[in-house]
């Protein structure tokens, strides 16, 4: 599927796109190199803020998630055969 935009861009990027053959294939070639670096920066974000999460718990705390594991687990579990 595709879908059609109109967009606005510097009179430099629009003499580029005139002159290729092709000005939508351009931007879709350079938009997606692009998008690995975004969905990379988003996981590290997201890697840095859970690590930080994790920092600030308490003794307590990470007692607490261990049962509940433990306990999911053992239910999970229950009646299992291996």
């Amino acid at each position: 599927m595709t879908v059609k935009l109109s967009i606005s861009v510097p009179d430099d990027v629009a003499a580029y796109l005139q002159s290729r053959g092709n000005a939508s294939a351009a931007v879709v070639e350079a938009v997606r190199r692009v998008l690995p670096e975004a969905r990379r920066a988003r996981q590290r974000e997201a890697a840095q803020a859970y690590g930080e999460y994790l920092r600030r718990r308490s003794g307590q705390q990470v007692e607490e998630d261990r049962a509940l594991v433990e306990e999911s687990n053992d239910l999970a579990l229950r009646d299992s055969q291996w």
